[in-house]
């Protein structure tokens, strides 16, 4: 299988020192009259910024418990299975297909080619963070539980956490014809059950007011599965609730974990759904949704505790973000791995080596083949081919509705934002030089093409650490 390769570079505050950060600041939100709410759009505005109270900036190493072998496990995110028995063809499907980046055709052939990878990498346990049907079916969870039965069987642990498409969703449908019809989706008691194999029956410890846990898949490490979603809500509102959260309560019991396993020895690495850090600047203020709320607070909490890693999805972007500083240097050893989805361009997962020293090596690959009609083109080509025919479009319609622009002007800019978004997914952005002398045009000029530049100007800016291909320190603390 192709991987991306890159050499790894370090993933923490250049050549070992941790910046000087003026009055112990972290960059926080962007402040905007104007927002975007694209459906599953990975995009960031950039708009001004708010500091926020840090902790002292100071370098120090602690004792950490050594593995006595170097540890390998991979990650998928957002696999969104949608099992064709539910429908995949007609007016109806094909209506949201067209208003959504996802390949929900293919998804089930993605999955397969994934996890076969993942089999051959040799690892001892894959995570999957959330997201794991397309809309919480019952159905897809079942078709689901059966793919990992057989990659558990192959000697492989499987850990999940829920992501918010996967419990109490009212839009769980399948698709009949021109129209849609309920089908059932599952409680939260029932979606541990359905996964009691994979990460629910190993649990070592369970919060009682979440679906997270912590389970121990090699001696001396602990996963702290997070339930970062909002299920309860989406059943009061008869909507899936995309906004996620940790419960006060979860938190206390998170960070009394992180004390059990600092005082027992145990390493920890987290995963949950949401994102914890922002990943770029003015994320929250256009998109919090992605993230979960207080997230500068949680994730400062949770920092001071001891962890340093957190594996997160939702956004649908290979992308990897600590706390950042007015001048983008990291200012928290806390950071937040997010993978990207796996049934959208581009159809990326991780694998990820723990070393003797406390060091995790972090690499991307991406599906490039699948058991699935492509048209005779390769697959990544297809997938890519895929999104750029719906991203303009889609960008289009919400310049309108949320920037009142006339539908000719957004439709000349639709297609300059949706560039910027496609290499926002594949992670290690970089603005050609033409790119960058039109978003100084934009945001030298009125309104709302200024703001369209600040967008444009976030959605480039790639903060610190590497997206694909990085360490991380597991061992150093600010």
């Amino acid at each position: 299988m192709n991987q991306t390769n890159h050499t790894p570079a370090h993933c923490g505050p250049k050549n070992g020192v941790c910046p000087t950060v003026n009055q112990d600041t972290a960059l926080g939100a962007g402040t905007s009259a104007t927002r975007l709410n694209p459906v599953h759009l990975s995009t960031a505005a950039v708009l001004l910024v708010a500091l926020v109270a840090m902790p002292a900036c100071k370098l120090v190493t602690q004792e950490q418990p050594q593995p006595r072998r170097p540890v390998r496990f991979a990650v998928i995110s957002d696999p969104h299975l949608h099992d064709a028995h539910l429908g995949n063809s007609g007016a109806a499907f094909e209506k949201y297909v067209a208003e959504d980046p996802k390949l929900l055709r293919e998804s089930e052939a993605i999955l397969e080619a994934a996890l076969k990878s993942v089999a051959a990498e040799r690892v001892q346990f894959l995570l999957i963070s959330g997201d794991l049907t397309k809309d919480g079916e019952l159905v897809n969870h079942r078709r689901m539980v059966r793919h990992l039965t057989r990659l558990e069987r192959a000697g492989i642990q499987v850990f999940v956490v829920p992501g918010n498409h996967d419990i109490n969703n009212p839009e769980a449908v399948m698709y009949l014809g021109d129209t849609n019809r309920p089908v059932q989706s599952v409680t939260p008691q029932q979606f541990a059950a359905l996964y009691s194999r994979f990460g629910y029956g190993q649990a070592i410890d369970r919060d009682a007011h979440s679906l997270s846990y912590v389970a121990e898949p090699v001696p001396g490490l602990w996963l702290l599965a997070i339930d970062s979603c909002k299920y309860d809500a989406s059943r009061q509102v008869r909507s899936n609730v995309i906004s996620g959260r940790i419960r006060p309560e979860t938190i206390t019991w998170i960070k009394a974990k992180l004390q059990q396993a600092q005082a027992g020895g145990k390493l920890v690495i987290a995963f949950m759904h949401h994102g914890l850090n922002q990943h770029f600047i003015g994320q929250n203020e256009q998109f919090g949704q992605y993230l979960v709320d207080d997230w500068q607070g949680v994730s400062t909490q949770l920092a001071r505790a001891g962890l340093k890693v957190i594996f997160t999805g939702h956004y649908h972007s290979q992308d990897a973000a600590y706390l950042v500083n007015e001048t983008l240097e990291p200012v928290s050893a806390l950071c937040d791995v997010e993978t990207a989805s796996l049934v959208q361009y581009p159809c990326a997962f991780r694998i990820v080596t723990l070393d003797t020293n406390n060091v995790l090596r972090i690499e991307s690959r991406r599906v490039t083949q699948i058991n699935a009609d492509t048209g005779g083109v390769p697959f990544q080509q297809y997938a890519e081919h895929f999104l750029r025919t719906r991203l303009p479009a889609l960008v289009a319609r919400q310049l309108v509705a949320r920037f009142n622009l006339p539908q000719d002007d957004a439709a000349k800019a639709a297609p300059v934002i949706a560039e910027a978004l496609i290499a926002n997914y594949a992670g290690d952005e970089t603005p050609p030089p033409e790119t960058r002398a039109l978003i100084d045009e934009w945001v030298n000029g009125p309104e709302p093409r200024r703001t369209l530049g600040l967008m444009l100007r976030g959605i480039w800016t790639d903060l610190p650490p590497t997206d694909n291909d990085c360490r991380l320190p597991l061992n150093t603390n600010y």
